[in-house]
């Protein structure tokens, strides 16, 4: 009990802790303090110890202050690095249920399924970054840099999305099926994207638009194009 007082003490402390403990069991035990004067040295020993106790931090406590955020940053960064690549995702899904929506009405109305965008912008209009040089940029993937987008040309069946994270194609002439596909465009997004792949089949009156997961087995670039 005595060294735990001590330990980390100044020197003056020490002294000061030893006059205490020397008065305190000399005196109790020969019994010449009285209850009141017993109590006031016990507050004083006391008062000494919580002082003691807040000059600051010892070094098991800083080793397990340091080690618990270094867990919680291993837990912490991938998650908000997942949560960005949602994010990202998601312009690509409302891109995707749009043409899908769109080749429906066409299909309805003309009883085929559209083979370009002209035929699709019909029935809703898309936007693309422009195709000019340097207006891709590479910066955790490839950025539209262009600060307005085009709208799609009347022959395009493939295109950038407007923030350039997303190659998106379509085809509307295979199988008598319309399918759309957009991949994560660019280094490193296209390994750590996922990709978003939709479709509609008259036959059967069946859409689909598919988001694949942030896992590490569905990440990555060139989903194909998928039936349904």
């Amino acid at each position: 009990m005595l060294l735990s007082q001590f330990k980390g003490n100044s020197r003056i402390k020490n002294i000061k802790y030893l006059i205490y403990y020397l008065e305190m069991t000399s005196f109790f035990k020969i019994g010449l303090l009285s209850p009141k004067l017993r109590i006031n040295k016990i507050k004083n020993l006391s008062s000494l110890h919580q002082l003691n106790s807040e000059e600051g931090f010892t070094l098991v406590e800083l080793i397990v202050v340091v080690m618990m955020i270094g867990v919680l940053s291993s837990i912490a960064i991938p998650q908000f690095m997942t949560a960005a690549d949602k994010a990202k995702q998601k312009e690509a899904t409302g891109i995707v249920a749009a043409l899908v929506k769109a080749a429906t009405a066409y299909q309805t109305e003309y009883g085929a399924l559209p083979t370009t965008a002209g035929e699709i912008e019909e029935y809703a209009k898309f936007q693309k970054c422009p195709a000019s040089a340097g207006n891709l940029v590479q910066d955790g993937g490839k950025v539209c840099k262009a600060a307005i987008p085009v709208a799609l040309a009347s022959t395009d069946t493939s295109y950038t999305s407007p923030s350039g994270h997303y190659l998106v194609e379509f085809d509307g002439e295979t199988d008598g099926r319309f399918r759309v596909k957009a991949n994560p465009n660019g280094v490193p997004y296209a390994t750590n994207g996922a990709a978003v792949i939709g479709c509609y089949n008259p036959t059967t009156a069946v859409s689909e638009v598919f988001e694949y997961t942030m896992k590490s087995s569905d990440k990555g670039n060139n989903k194909p194009y998928r039936d349904c």
